[in-house]
């Protein structure tokens, strides 16, 4: 089964509350029947600012990259560093950390490098499971708290009018923007997509897009 088909709704969203409420309209407008509880990821710690907003809700990450990148000059700086701040491998091209405050001196990070939040102590308002199932409560506490952070919503639904309901629904990208199958960390930027599925024609397709009257960006393979 291929990947289905994002299309950037075109709207103004000025912040992450304004552009929650605009995901559910969406959905509310287009969607059919009861939709799939939503999903909530994380995206990687892409800036100074986010590390220190983490340190917030969240006591443990990692530093990873591929054991290939392991051998560039800035990524090998900053394995050093981090061994001699008492953090090492737990295996080739992963470091575990908690998220001290002397971390974020190590921001911008290597291009190769990511920095992912792991699970831990947190309070309610940030359900940290990826890909797990959601309240609606929960989001809206999690939009809330989430300020600088990236953070992805998915509501998988059947939409009104498409003949097949196969990966069709809702995302949004909060801090964040869809890229070839995944998203990455777009600091201050909120976006908002409608999933086609995998199997609607693209002549379809095509129509029921014209049909809602929206703007929308260029596809993208999605999900």
């Amino acid at each position: 089964m291929g990947a289905s088909m994002l299309y950037q709704v075109l709207e103004p969203l000025p912040d992450a509350r304004n552009a929650l409420l605009f995901a559910r309209q969406l959905l509310a407008r287009f969607g059919v029947g009861t939709p799939d509880m939503p999903s909530l990821s994380f995206n990687d710690i892409a800036t100074e600012e986010q590390f220190h907003h983490a340190r917030q809700y969240f006591t443990c990450g990692t530093f990873l990259c591929s054991q290939r990148d392991l051998q560039d000059s800035h990524v090998q700086e900053l394995w050093q560093t981090l061994d001699r701040m008492g953090f090492r491998d737990t295996s080739p091209g992963w470091v575990e950390t908690e998220l001290q405050p002397e971390l974020s001196s190590l921001w911008p990070l290597p291009q190769k490098v990511q920095f992912q939040l792991m699970k831990g102590k947190t309070p309610s308002t940030f359900p940290i499971r990826d890909q797990d199932e959601c309240t609606e409560t929960e989001i809206d506490d999690a939009v809330a708290a989430c300020g600088p952070l990236s953070i992805d919503i998915d509501w998988f639904s059947a939409l009104r009018g498409l003949p097949s309901s196969n990966l069709c629904g809702v995302q949004l990208c909060l801090n964040s923007r869809w890229t070839e199958q995944c998203s990455e960390p777009a600091p201050g930027r909120h976006n908002v997509y409608l999933s086609i599925g995998t199997r609607n024609s693209d002549e379809v397709a095509r129509d029921w897009l014209r049909g809602t009257g929206l703007r929308f960006g260029e596809s993208q393979l999605g999900w």
